[in-house]
């Protein structure tokens, strides 16, 4: 896929102002769908687990029986019987006797033609051995219905020449050959090779009569222990591997099984068997009390309450189907609707942005069909802890913030207990490894923290695990088996999420604090050009970076947003560097020879510059935004001025727009603390002798001077917001223009 997301939603912007990523119509969109595919994904009413468990206390009123119905046996109890009672049932063979008179007839034709291929070969020439592979017997070889290779063909015709007088002679192997393969057929051998056989008996059905008579396994021979009696009797008698392998494939091809395995008659056995299981262990009668208030759920309870469930949901109408079903897309309706009041009132920022609610979205239906195949895995372990919300935490938190993705695993949880038809022991479980986790990488600083939340997740799950186990009185292997899928989820949680952030950076255009601090190194190949063509700006930016940290920190803004952004805000100066006062090393100003004109429009350039060079070495685009915005729509005051000054001796209006650069204002915290402190950091410069109160008051100018523009307008800085900004930025100035001590001079002795 050549484009992301974010990519193809900036396609779909139309001239009247429809945008995709703004568009409230596309968010309901989103809600809807979100709303269908976790509907698809409910458990049907026959797959509902129940809502109480051996142990507890039935705390409803006195359940009484409307009907009756049949008290199922456990679920385990009767598939572990039924295992055990088909493991007990012997195979069906039919008894298929040899016709002796047919295989004699078939050896008695082998032979001839065997011994008229050998005669053939002694015609043609007498000395040569290799005769015998010639194509000249091709044909007759053809005729035989056993094929052997060329050494088998010359060991049978030395044998046939009687070039070895220490074998037996040619016509004994023949009389032997013959019956061994008489004494063979005489014997019971299987179709089937013994080992795929668990019974010690078999059953064989004779003469289609129904009666069977069973077998001991041990008095019937298969093609294996065949095999190896005819080797070793023939190995010994003609001394040679070749000849013994070829003579044994001779009389394996002539001993032929009369036990035929039949699976039909077997899985009919089989069947008979398992009908004979019952399937329940008695009644409950109509109006017969099935639990009373504030009694123990015991093993029989639990199966009365299990049965009468199943037996209810059976005979369910289509329209309570129908009713119950609506029940449960309301569940998740109204989940969904506290989510998103949360975001719009809370979290303003992630509402607008569809991309960003698709990514939300996305998370949630993940989980949600993670949940829906831990009901469909018929596993006789506890999967469900396998649903991995805590991959969603770490995401979420990483993607967005510590406070968001707590909020979100709560719906999440909800939802999968929702799924798996009101389990909220899982949900209780998940939400204890997950808030963990998100506490794990609130405050990452590298990808390979993630992997740090291995143990925050174990401990999240162990605690939860125990603290129910204990509470129902599991036994400790339980408990160990569910620790250890809780183990096995904290393993492989952080694997899973560093895999799917990459897919979700990549895809949704999301810049993580992760993605900030890899820009952020100076040796990034943007940082290190704008170091070596544009020293002055690099250090100015280095600067401005940290005044814009110190007070995103103060405000409660992205601090690693707000400096990094300061790094790249003026990249674009790398094209002309000499043209910007910072970098003029010589001290030669190359504006002096050029008028007010075009001196602004080669200072505002830079901005469009700074964004194609952005776009060209992929930054984000949270970063790109800072280049045009930290300036805003603010006048170049100086050329402006000289520009009036030149205009006013010739009489002529300058229009200032031509002097203003072209925007947009800044549009958040982080933007808006940038424009700021690029202007204070430039203003210090000229102070030759700055002290505490002239640095405050230069502050405090430059925050007011912005502020009357109307340039902070559209970034959501409060007065109380500028003014802990100006404290942080008097605290950052301070450090650096300190006044040194001045220390009395060395008395000379």
């Amino acid at each position: 896929m050549s484009k992301n997301f974010g990519e193809l939603f900036s396609k779909f912007r139309k001239p009247d102002g429809f945008d995709f990523d703004k568009n409230f119509n596309l968010k309901i969109l989103i809600g809807i769908i979100t709303i269908v595919l976790i509907s698809l994904l409910l458990p049907s009413y026959k797959s509902i687990d129940t809502d109480y468990e051996i142990g507890t206390i039935w705390s409803s009123e006195d359940l009484i029986a409307p009907f009756s119905f049949p008290i199922y046996r456990d679920e385990v109890d009767y598939e572990k019987e039924k295992k055990e009672a088909v493991k007990k049932i012997t195979p069906v063979f039919l008894d298929n006797p040899v016709d002796n008179i047919d295989v004699r007839d078939s050896v008695n034709s082998f032979f001839p033609k065997l011994d008229e291929i050998f005669s053939k070969a002694n015609k043609f020439e007498k000395n040569n051995e290799n005769i015998i592979n010639s194509d000249k017997l091709a044909k007759s070889k053809s005729d035989l219905p056993i094929e052997f290779t060329q050494d088998e063909w010359l060991k049978l015709f030395k044998l046939y020449r009687n070039e070895n007088k220490n074998q037996v002679s040619y016509s004994s192997l023949k009389s032997e050959i013959k019956q061994t393969i008489s004494d063979f057929n005489q014997k019971r051998i299987l179709s089937v090779d013994k080992s795929t056989i668990t019974t010690n008996e078999i059953s064989i059905k004779v003469n289609g009569d129904k009666l069977q008579d069973n077998l001991d396994i041990d008095k019937v021979l298969d093609r294996r222990q065949i095999d190896e009696q005819l080797r070793v009797k023939f190995l010994l008698l003609l001394n040679d591997p070749v000849l013994e392998s070829t003579i044994t494939k001779i009389a394996t091809f002539f001993i032929k099984d009369n036990l035929l395995y039949d699976q039909t008659l077997t899985n009919l056995e089989i069947q008979n068997r398992i009908d004979q299981i019952p399937k329940t262990i008695g009644i409950v009668r109509e109006n017969e009390r099935i639990v009373s208030k504030h009694d123990p759920i015991t093993k029989v309870t639990k199966l009365k309450l299990d049965s009468y469930k199943k037996i209810r949901l059976e005979n369910i109408g289509v329209q309570d189907y129908f009713i119950q079903y609506i029940g449960k897309i309301l569940t998740i309706f109204i989940l969904l609707v506290i989510l998103t009041m949360f975001l719009y009132y809370i979290r303003n920022d992630v509402f607008n942005s569809n991309l960003k609610l698709t990514l939300i979205s996305s998370l949630i239906v993940l989980e949600s069909f993670i949940s829906y195949l831990s009901l469909k895995l018929t596993i006789n372990a506890p999967v469900e802890l396998l649903i991995f919300v805590s991959v969603a935490a770490i995401l979420l938190t990483i993607m967005f913030d510590s406070r968001l993705a707590y909020f979100i695993i709560v719906i999440i949880c909800f939802l999968v207990a929702a799924v798996r038809g009101g389990d909220y022991t899982i949900a209780f479980v998940s939400l204890g490894g997950s808030v963990l986790s998100i506490f794990s990488v609130r405050d990452i600083k590298n990808r390979s923290q993630i992997f740090r939340s291995f143990f925050f997740i174990l401990v999240g799950y162990t605690i939860p695990i125990l603290a129910l186990g204990l509470d129902k009185a599991e036994g400790t292997q339980k408990i160990l088996t569910n620790i250890l899928f809780g183990g096995i989820n904290a393993v492989m949680s952080p694997i899973i999420a560093y895999g799917l952030l990459i897919f979700y950076e990549k895809v949704f255009r999301v810049t993580t604090d992760l993605t900030l601090l890899e820009l952020a190194d100076f040796n990034q190949p943007l940082l290190k050009e704008l170091s070596t063509k544009a020293p002055g700006t690099f250090h100015h930016s280095i600067v401005m970076g940290n005044l814009a940290e110190e007070a995103a920190v103060s405000i409660g803004a992205n601090r690693i947003l707000a400096r990094v952004g300061c790094y790249y805000h003026d990249i674009g100066k790398i094209v002309d560097p000499s043209y910007f006062v910072e970098n003029q090393i010589e001290r030669i100003n190359r504006h002096e020879s050029l008028d007010p004109n075009t001196s602004a429009r080669i200072i505002i350039a830079h901005v469009s510059a700074g964004i194609e060079l952005a776009r060209k070495y992929k930054l984000p685009q949270v970063i790109i935004n800072f280049i045009p915005m930290h300036h805003g729509n603010t006048l170049v005051s100086f050329f402006y001025s000289k520009a009036r000054n030149l205009a006013d001796s010739n009489k002529e209006y300058v229009p200032d727009y031509l002097y203003r650069y072209p925007g947009p204002k800044p549009q958040t915290k982080e933007t808006g603390i940038a424009m700021l402190a690029d202007t204070v950091e430039a203003s210090t410069k000229s102070i030759e002798n700055p002290s505490s109160k002239i640095l405050e008051e230069n502050i405090d100018n430059v925050i007011k001077k912005r502020f009357m523009e109307g340039e902070l307008d559209e970034c959501d800085l409060t007065l109380k917001d500028l003014t802990k900004i100006k404290k942080s930025f008097l605290k950052i100035l301070i450090g650096i223009h300190h006044q040194r001590i001045k220390y009395p001079e060395e008395i000379k002795i």
